[in-house]
C-alpha cells in the first residue's frame, strides 16, 4: 500500500516539505533515527507524521490508550492533556477549555472534529456527545487553529479519528462492563465491533454498536424518587471503504446516537427538592463521504457531511416565579406550585471541504483548499405550570437561525536545511447569519430580526530546528477567532440601548515549544510556554429587570501559560505518565460582567496528572494489569458582576482511577475503582444558571469489564 493510500485513509495526504526535512534529516542520523517503537502516527497538520515532528503543541492518546484507561467519553482525559479541563450538567451535556479559553455564552472557543466533519455550534454548552468507541486516536491541538481549522479553534481543537476498516482480513472485539455507583446504581456497558473485507485489498466495511447504561445517584427528597439522573446511551457506527487502485480511494460513514437522562446531575450532597424533572435527551445522525485522488502533482481529497439533531432539555423553575405569581401578580397560593421550561432544538447542518495538497519532490510544499457549511437551528418552547394554568406565557420563545459560512485558506511549508523549516498559512473566513425570533416574557410578545455578515483573516506563522530527528524547537505565532452574532434588542424594553449584533472575538498566542524522543522512545518529553491576548471579548449584559442575555464586545484578557508532558518507559513492561499545565489568563480591561483581575469564566488555573501502568508477562500467553491514574484540577470560578451572585465557584479536585487484572490471548478481564477514594467535591457550586442546586460529582464506580478480540 502506498504512501498515498496510507495517508488518504487517515484523511490527509502527506505534504513533501516536511517529508523532504524529515526524510534528510534521518538519513543523516543513520538507523537510529528511523522510526521507533512507540512512535504515534498524527494528522495534526492535515497530513501524516510521528507526533514528534509536529512543530505544535499536540497530545495525541491512541485508542489502545484509551482502552487501558477504560476511557468512555472525553472527560475521561481532563486534565491527563495538559491544559485541557471541562465539565458536566448531564450525560454528555459539556463545556470544554483549553489553555485557560473558556466561555458561557456564543459558540465554542475549542473546535471538535469528528473524522473530517466539523462538529462545533453557536452554543458552547451544546456540544455533540461523542463517545470513544472503536477510535484509532484522540487528538488534541493547544493553541489557535483557525488555519487549517476554522472558527471556534481559539483555545485549540479536539479531532476524534475513528478507526478506518482493514482491508487484509476478518477481525472484531467486543467489550463489557458491570459496575457499580456508591450511593446509587448499577452500570452496564456492550459494545462490539466487526471488521469484514468485502474484496480483499479492494474494499470493507466496519461497523460498531454501543449500550451504555449510566447509573443514577442523587435522590429527590420530595418526590420519594432515587437515582433519578440514570441514562441510557444508544451509539451504532459504520464505515465503508473502497480503494480499487492506487489512485482512487472513497470512504463513507454513518453515525447514530441517543442519550436519554430522566435528570441532569444536579443536586447537593446526592439530593435535590426540585418538583420537577430536568431530563436530557439527545440524538443525531452523522452521515460522511470522503473521496480522494492521486493527481500525481498533488492530492485531491474532498469530503461532505450532513447532521440531523434534536435535543430537548427541561427546568424546574418554580422556586424563581411562584413567588413572583403569587406576590407580583397576585395569584392565590396553590393556585400554581409548578413552574417549568421546556426546549427543544432541532439542527441540520450541512459541510464541505475540497484540499489539494502537493506532493512533488524538493523542499517545498503547498496545501490549499476551501469549504461552504450550512447551519440552521430552530429552538422552541416555553413555560408550563400546574396545577393551574396561566392565560398568558411566563417565558416562549421560537427562535429560527441560518447561518451559512465559506471559507478560503492555504499553507506553504519551506525546508531551508534538513533541519530549519518554516510554515506559513492564513485563512480568509465570512460568513452569513439570519436569525427571527419570536420571544415572550409574562405574556408580551415581540419579535427580533437580524441579518448580517462578519468576516475575518487569521494567519499562522511557524518556524521549527531539528537538532536530530528526535529533538525539535519551535516557534509558533497564530491568530483564532469565533464568529459574532444578535442580541434580542426587544429586551432592553427601550430602557438600554441594546446592540442588534456583537462581533468576532480573537486571539492571538505566541509560543516557544519543545518535544524529545530520547534513548529509543523510552522518555519522550514535550513543553511549551505561550502568551495569549484575547480581544473583543463576548460578554455577559443583561436587561433591566430581566433574564434574557444580551452580549457585546468588552474587556481583554491576557496571560502566560505552560504546558509539560512526559512520558517514560524504562522497562518493556512499565509506563509512566505525568502532565502540567498552567495559565494565569485574566481580565486586565473590564467588560461587561468582568473586573479588572477576574479570571476566565470555568478555566483552570492549575492542572497535573500522573499514571503507572505495568504490565508484566507472567507467562507465555498471561498478562498481567496494575493501573493507576491520578488528575488533579486546582479551583476556577465563573463571574457576574453584574448580577446580585456575583462569583460561582468550581473547587479543586483529585480524582485517583485504579485497574488491576490479566490478559489471557487476546482476552482481557479487569476489575476496576473510579474515583477510588471518593471525591465529593462538587463540579460547580450551585445554583448555577438554570440549576437550582449544585452540578455534582460522580461517586466511586467499582466494577468488573473483560475485553476480547479476533
Amino acid at each position: 500500500m502506498n504512501r498515498w493510500i496510507v495517508a488518504l485513509m487517515a484523511g490527509t495526504a502527506m505534504l513533501p516539505a516536511a517529508a523532504y526535512a524529515q526524510d534528510a534529516a534521518r538519513a543523516g542520523a543513520g538507523e537510529g533515527a528511523e522510526s521507533q517503537s512507540g512512535d504515534i502516527i498524527v494528522t495534526a497538520q492535515r497530513y501524516k507524521q510521528r507526533l514528534q515532528d509536529v512543530p505544535l503543541s499536540v497530545s495525541a492518546v491512541s485508542g489502545d490508550e484509551l482502552a487501558s484507561r477504560g476511557a468512555t467519553d472525553l472527560k475521561d482525559l481532563q486534565y491527563s492533556v495538559p491544559g485541557f479541563s471541562m465539565y458536566e450538567t448531564g450525560v454528555g451535556r459539556s463545556t470544554v477549555q483549553l489553555r485557560g479559553i473558556s466561555t458561557t455564552i456564543g459558540s465554542s472557543t475549542v473546535g471538535v472534529y469528528f473524522d473530517e466533519t466539523p462538529l462545533s455550534l453557536d452554543a458552547s454548552t451544546e456540544g455533540f456527545n461523542v463517545r470513544l468507541l472503536d477510535l484509532e486516536r484522540v487528538e488534541v491541538l493547544r493553541g489557535p487553529q483557525a488555519t487549517l481549522y476554522g472558527q471556534g479553534s481559539m483555545g485549540g481543537t479536539i479531532r476524534y479519528i475513528p478507526a478506518a476498516p482493514r482491508l487484509d482480513d476478518v477481525s472484531g472485539s467486543f467489550d463489557g462492563e458491570y459496575s457499580t455507583t456508591r450511593y446509587g446504581a448499577s452500570n452496564y456497558k456492550a459494545v462490539g465491533v466487526l471488521n469484514l473485507p468485502l474484496t480483499t485489498g479492494v474494499a470493507g466495511i466496519r461497523l460498531v454498536a454501543g449500550y451504555e447504561r449510566v447509573g443514577g445517584f442523587i435522590d429527590n427528597v420530595t418526590t420519594g424518587e432515587n437515582n433519578i439522573n440514570s441514562a441510557d446511551i444508544y451509539t451504532v457506527r459504520g464505515s465503508f471503504l473502497l480503494q480499487p487502485t492506487d489512485r482512487f480511494s472513497l470512504s463513507l460513514l454513518g453515525l447514530y446516537q441517543k442519550t436519554d437522562q430522566a435528570n441532569q446531575d444536579s443536586g447537593t450532597h446526592r439530593q435535590t427538592n426540585s418538583i420537577l424533572p430536568s431530563p436530557l435527551r439527545d440524538r443525531y445522525t452523522l452521515v460522511q463521504g470522503k473521496i480522494g485522488y492521486d493527481l500525481d502533482f498533488a492530492e485531491l481529497s474532498t469530503s461532505a457531511s450532513w447532521i440531523d439533531r434534536r435535543n430537548v432539555t427541561q427546568f424546574d423553575l418554580s422556586d424563581a416565579f411562584v413567588p413572583v405569581l403569587v406576590d407580583g401578580f397576585g395569584f392565590p397560593a396553590g393556585f400554581i406550585d409548578r413552574i417549568g421550561i421546556v426546549a427543544t432544538t432541532d439542527y441540520e447542518i450541512f459541510n464541505s471541504e475540497i484540499r489539494l495538497a502537493s506532493q512533488s519532490e524538493g523542499p517545498f510544499g503547498w496545501q490549499v483548499g476551501a469549504s461552504y457549511n450550512s447551519l440552521n437551528i430552530h429552538q422552541y418552547g416555553g413555560t408550563f405550570t400546574a396545577p393551574g394554568t396561566l392565560p398568558f406565557a411566563i417565558i416562549a420563545s421560537d427562535d429560527v437561525r441560518k447561518n451559512k459560512a465559506f471559507t478560503l485558506y492555504g499553507e506553504a511549508n519551506y525546508a531551508f536545511t534538513p533541519q530549519l523549516r518554516a510554515i506559513v498559512g492564513v485563512r480568509y473566513y465570512r460568513e452569513r447569519k439570519r436569525r427571527d425570533v419570536l420571544s415572550t416574557n409574562f405574556g408580551l410578545t415581540s419579535p427580533d430580526t437580524g441579518d448580517a455578515t462578519f468576516e475575518t483573516v487569521n494567519p499562522r506563522v511557524n518556524l521549527s530546528y531539528e537538532f536530530t530527528p528526535d529533538s525539535m524547537v519551535y516557534a509558533n505565532v497564530a491568530k483564532g477567532f469565533r464568529s459574532g452574532g444578535f442580541n434580542q434588542t426587544s429586551a432592553g424594553g427601550g430602557i438600554i440601548d441594546v446592540p442588534l449584533t456583537y462581533d468576532p472575538d480573537k486571539i492571538w498566542t505566541y509560543e516557544l515549544g519543545t518535544k524529545h524522543q530520547l534513548f529509543g522512545n523510552k522518555l519522550i518529553l514535550d513543553a511549551s510556554v505561550y502568551r495569549s491576548e484575547w480581544s473583543d471579548v463576548q460578554s455577559n449584559n443583561f436587561a433591566p429587570g430581566g433574564v434574557v442575555t444580551i452580549i457585546n464586545n468588552s474587556g481583554h484578557v491576557s496571560g502566560w501559560g505552560v504546558d509539560l508532558s512526559a512520558t517514560m518507559r524504562p522497562v518493556r513492561d512499565l509506563t509512566l505518565t505525568a502532565t502540567y499545565g498552567w495559565n494565569n489568563l485574566k481580565f486586565d480591561e473590564a467588560s461587561a460582567d468582568k473586573a479588572v483581575g477576574d479570571p476566565v469564566d470555568a478555566a483552570v488555573r492549575n492542572s497535573w496528572s500522573a499514571s503507572f501502568d505495568y504490565r508484566p508477562q507472567l507467562s507465555d500467553s498471561v498478562t498481567g494489569i496494575f493501573r493507576i491514574d491520578y488528575q488533579h484540577a486546582g479551583k476556577g470560578q465563573f463571574t457576574l458582576r453584574n448580577q446580585p451572585v456575583q462569583v460561582i465557584e468550581r473547587p479543586k479536585r483529585d480524582l485517583v482511577n485504579l485497574r488491576v487484572g490479566v490478559g489471557v490471548g487476546p482476552v482481557e478481564v479487569a476489575l476496576f475503582a473510579n474515583n477510588l477514594f471518593d471525591e465529593d467535591a462538587p463540579v460547580i457550586i450551585g445554583p448555577f444558571s438554570l440549576f437550582p442546586d449544585d452540578i455534582e460529582q460522580r461517586p466511586r464506580v467499582i466494577g468488573i469489564s473483560a475485553s476480547g478480540r479476533f
